[in-house]
C-alpha cells in the first residue's frame, strides 16, 4: 500500500477548507492510501491549532481521536539537517523512518527537494 506523510498544512487546511488538502485526507481515511505521522508532527498540529488558530479543546482532541485511528503514528529515530526550514527536518525524518511513498506539501522548503532517497 502507498504510505503518505502530509504536512501539518495539510493537516490544518483539511480540517478548515475542503479543497486538496482536504481530499487527501479524507482519501487517506478511506483506505487508498495509508496516513503516516509521527508526535513531533502530531504536536505541532495541535500546538498550531490551539495557539494559532484559537480551535476549541474539545474539536482538537477529536482530531487527536481520529488521528489515533486512522494513521500510521511512527518512532522517529532519524535525524536530518536536509531543509532550509530546519523546523521542516521532522517531516522528512518521519517519511525516512516510515518508509513512505509521498509527502504531500505546499512548502517551498520542502518542495525544492523533489526527492529524498
Amino acid at each position: 500500500m502507498i504510505k503518505v506523510v502530509p504536512d501539518t498544512n495539510i493537516i490544518i487546511s483539511s480540517v478548515f477548507w475542503k479543497g486538496n488538502p482536504h481530499e487527501v485526507i479524507r482519501r487517506g481515511i478511506l483506505g487508498e492510501y495509508q496516513l503516516v505521522i509521527s508526535s513531533k508532527i502530531l504536536d505541532e498540529v495541535v500546538n498550531k491549532l490551539r495557539n494559532k488558530f484559537h480551535f476549541p479543546e474539545e474539536r482538537t482532541q477529536e482530531l487527536i481521536d481520529i488521528i489515533m485511528v486512522y494513521y500510521n503514528i511512527i518512532d522517529v529515530t532519524s535525524k536530518f539537517d536536509v531543509v532550509r526550514d530546519k523546523s521542516d527536518n521532522k517531516i522528512i525524518e518521519c517519511a525516512f523512518d516510515g518508509r513512505v511513498d509521498y509527502i504531500v506539501t505546499g512548502d517551498p522548503d520542502l518542495l525544492v527537494l523533489k526527492e529524498f532517497n
